[in-house]
C-alpha cells in the first residue's frame, strides 16, 4: 500500500513537472503568469498591448492574502535600451503630475529573464514573441516594496523576493 501511494505521489510530481515545462514552452511572454512562493506575491501579464510609446507589456502584481493590487508596465529605456519595468500603487486616475506619480512607484528597473538552463537576458519585447522565461527578476524589488507606504501600513505583511516562478499561461 505504501509502495502505490509512493508509486502515484511520483507520477503525479511527474506530471506536475512535464505540465510546467510544456506550459513554459509555449506560453508567450505577454500571456504569462509568475509567482513568488514565499509570499503568495502574482504577477500577471495582461496580453498584447497596441503600439504606444515603447510600452511593451502590463501587469498586475497582486500579493496573496490581502488584497492590495499593483499595476505595472515594462518600456524600452535607458542607455542602451532594455527594458524597464515600472510598479505603481494607487495613483491617482487620469491627468497626474510628475510628483504624483513618483510618490505612487513603488519600484522601478531593469527587467530580467532566467531560462530554464540559468541563462539570464532581457525580458522579451512583445515583438519578438518569444516564450516566457522561467523566472523573472526584478532588482531590489523587496527592497523597495519595505519602502512602500502599502508595507509601512502593514496592508502588506509577507514579503516577496526578487525572483518570481513562472506559474501558468493565460488562454
Amino acid at each position: 500500500m505504501a509502495s502505490a501511494r509512493l508509486t502515484s505521489m511520483m507520477l503525479a510530481a511527474m506530471m506536475l513537472a512535464a505540465g510546467s515545462q510544456a506550459a513554459s514552452a509555449a506560453c508567450p511572454q505577454a500571456l504569462a503568469v509568475y509567482d513568488e512562493a514565499a509570499s503568495g506575491t502574482e504577477i500577471a501579464f495582461s496580453g498584447p498591448l497596441p503600439d504606444v510609446d515603447g510600452m511593451q507589456h502590463r501587469f498586475r502584481l497582486s500579493f496573496a492574502g490581502n488584497g492590495v493590487i499593483m499595476d505595472g508596465v515594462v518600456m524600452m529605456a535607458g542607455e542602451p535600451d532594455r527594458p524597464w519595468g515600472v510598479i505603481l500603487h494607487q495613483c491617482p486616475e487620469g491627468d497626474a503630475t510628475g510628483a504624483e506619480i513618483a510618490a505612487c512607484t513603488v519600484w522601478e528597473g531593469p527587467v530580467y529573464s532566467i531560462g530554464n538552463d540559468g541563462t539570464v537576458g532581457w525580458l522579451p519585447t512583445r515583438e519578438a514573441m518569444r516564450t516566457a522565461g522561467e523566472r523573472l527578476l526584478l532588482p531590489d524589488f523587496a527592497a523597495a516594496v519595505m519602502r512602500s507606504q502599502a508595507w509601512q501600513a502593514q496592508e502588506i505583511t509577507a514579503l516577496p523576493d526578487d525572483v518570481f516562478r513562472l506559474k501558468a499561461c493565460q488562454e
